[in-house]
């Protein structure tokens, strides 16, 4: 069935790029019909050659197609060079000349094929004329679908040829014209099919044209909420981060038994944002490609044993017993750190948000060359009919919905960046799960070199006691700063706060010697944090140093972790940084 008329935008309303598309789409025809014409005219040389019959006429056809073959080929360069210069400036005097020279070749080229039959004359064997003209209609018929990406080429064609036909029947078929004449008038119909044939050209230009300017509207939309997220990320995490650490020091601070509920139900709600707002700008980075997998070998023991440690507290907190079974001492794998980091962190706080009784397992096993990250829980399980799509963002086993408390049911996006994290790292990605008894997550990776030492047993998580000594923190945000300030303090550090280079100057100045240096990367004068780091480095060589940074990526938080740093990514869990301080901090309890 043909588009309707009124659906197909005309040749005029086409952008000028469409337009040398279907015209380049046409000439192409026509070149290629031009040079293979003498060669496909063999066949018929060798047969009148066979019969003794070679009319004068014939050597005249060979050398005119061998002509045009020729004049094709240079019409075609010097198109290559136009096209360019019409593609660049849109030239319309240019392209009208081009409009016209092609039509003018296409008309010649259908002229010389029908007249192939003629050149033959009547005195050839009825059989070889009718073998040529109908070589010939056929290859009309054929190019009314390639030659009608521009209308005007094969109405050249066509109309020349027909023409030629009309003309050449009589004197081919002296005896039998009467019959064939009408048959060959019915050919006509070949130009119907090349308008149709055109308005479908047409038609799939505009919505290639349509769905090109689609794409950049979707693309640059991307863009301007990938800039957005970039810009905002920063001052989206500050607050949380803050609101986070003040909520972490009302609850040490309550002594009222009344409120002891309230302020626990306020802990949870501030991690679950906490999680939620890292998953989401952590996704949304990925997906917009701005993070690139660095492989390179990573020890896989201490790595697991710093998650394990950063999410002890929060087991601790839910009732749940959280376990550790490592591989060998000096075990590597082929990974991309700070992605491995994500992918292990987010499937053991997905287990222990989903887990009601028992506990979790974070183990490693070797398998076929590989090792195998495992994460174990004792939660609901997940169904065999979601486990197909439960690594999208956004989606959830309905069972664990239904098993996590009220105020932390997620939204289902820590399994999908653990899915676009082991895809950059091209680590298989895996679930077994049995209702009612758990579920079974694993990430296989490659081995890297190592040095094999007996396996450690299971191991569970030390629990979180008081903290002592001394901390600076270069925060410029008053709200981080106070929060800041009164956690550390209920936590037993003695810190002091600093808003930019010369206050924390100032603190040393003052006698101050601190054993960790906890420094924004963003500082509002305007100064780099990284930079103030690595001089408050030099001055404390002995104080364990970190940079904190509401950003993901930055030149400086690369470079900085290049160079060996810890880079804490706001909003910082309470629960992470206690056990990181108790690491730091000699007199730690």
């Amino acid at each position: 069935m043909s588009t309707p008329p009124e659906l197909v935008p005309s040749w005029s309303a086409l952008p000028p790029d469409a337009r040398l598309q279907l015209l380049d789409t046409a000439f192409l025809r026509v070149r290629n019909g031009c040079l293979i014409m003498p060669v496909l005219g063999l066949p018929g040389s060798a047969w009148l050659g066979a019969l003794g019959l070679w009319p004068q006429s014939i050597t005249l056809w060979w050398v005119a197609a061998l002509c045009l073959a020729g004049v094709a080929w240079y019409v075609w360069r010097l198109w290559q060079r136009d096209r360019p210069r019409l593609a660049h400036t849109g030239d319309a005097a240019l392209l009208a000349i081009w409009l016209r020279r092609v039509p003018a070749l296409a008309a010649v080229y259908g002229a010389l094929l029908m007249s192939v039959a003629a050149c033959a004359g009547p005195g050839a064997p009825f059989e070889m004329r009718m073998a040529f003209l109908s070589g010939a209609m056929m290859v009309l018929a054929a190019n009314a679908t390639h030659q009608s990406a521009v209308l005007a080429v094969y109405q050249g064609f066509f109309l020349s040829g027909f023409a030629v036909t009309l003309l050449s029947v009589p004197y081919v078929f002296p005896e039998h014209w009467l019959y064939l004449l009408p048959m060959y008038l019915l050919f006509a119909v070949f130009f119907r099919n090349a308008r149709i044939s055109h308005q479908f050209f047409v038609r799939n230009v505009e919505l290639s044209e349509r769905f090109r300017a689609a794409k950049s509207e979707a693309e640059q939309a991307l863009s301007v909420k990938n800039q957005f997220l970039a810009t905002a990320s920063h001052d989206l995490r500050q607050p949380v981060h803050a609101v986070g650490l003040l909520a972490e020091s009302v609850a040490l601070r309550n002594r009222d038994a009344a409120l002891a509920g309230t302020l626990q139900d306020l802990r949870q709600g501030v991690q679950s944002l906490q999680w939620m707002c890292n998953a989401l700008l952590d996704l949304s980075r990925i997906e917009a490609g701005a993070v690139q997998a660095r492989l390179q070998p990573v020890a896989l023991a201490p790595l697991l044993h710093e998650v394990a440690t950063l999410l002890g507290e929060s087991a601790r907190a839910r009732g749940l017993a959280l376990r550790l079974r490592l591989p060998p001492v000096g075990t590597r794998v082929q990974a991309d750190p700070m992605l491995l980091r994500q992918c292990v962190v987010n499937l053991v706080h997905n287990a222990l948000r989903y887990t009601q009784h028992g506990g979790v397992l974070l183990a490693v096993r070797r398998r076929a060359g590989h090792w195998q990250v495992e994460v174990w829980d004792t939660g609901p399980g997940v169904a065999a009919e979601e486990r197909e799509r439960i690594f999208a963002p956004f989606t959830q086993s309905h069972n664990a919905a239904r098993a996590a408390d009220a105020d932390d049911v997620g939204y289902g996006l820590g399994l999908a960046v653990v899915a676009r994290c082991a895809e950059l790292m091209e680590a298989p990605l895996g679930l077994a799960s049995r209702l009612g008894r758990g579920s079974r997550f694993w990430l296989r990776l490659r081995s890297a070199a190592a040095s094999e030492a007996p396996r450690g047993g299971a191991a569970a998580v030390a629990p979180q006691g008081s903290l002592h000594g001394r901390c600076l923190v270069v925060e410029d945000d008053p709200q981080a700063a106070a929060g800041w300030q009164q956690l550390l303090q209920d936590w037993g550090v003695q810190v002091r706060c600093a808003a930019d280079g010369a206050e924390a100057l100032a603190c040393l100045a003052q006698g101050f010697a601190p054993q960790a240096i906890l420094c924004d990367q963003r500082l509002r004068s305007g100064e780099s944090g990284f930079a103030l780091l690595q001089r408050l480095q030099a001055l404390c060589p002995d104080a364990a140093l970190a940079m904190v940074s509401g950003e993901w990526d930055s030149p400086a938080l690369r470079q900085a972790e290049e160079e060996g740093y810890l880079v804490l990514r706001k909003p910082v869990p309470p629960e992470h940084l206690h056990a990181l301080l108790r690491q730091w901090l000699p007199d730690g309890a």
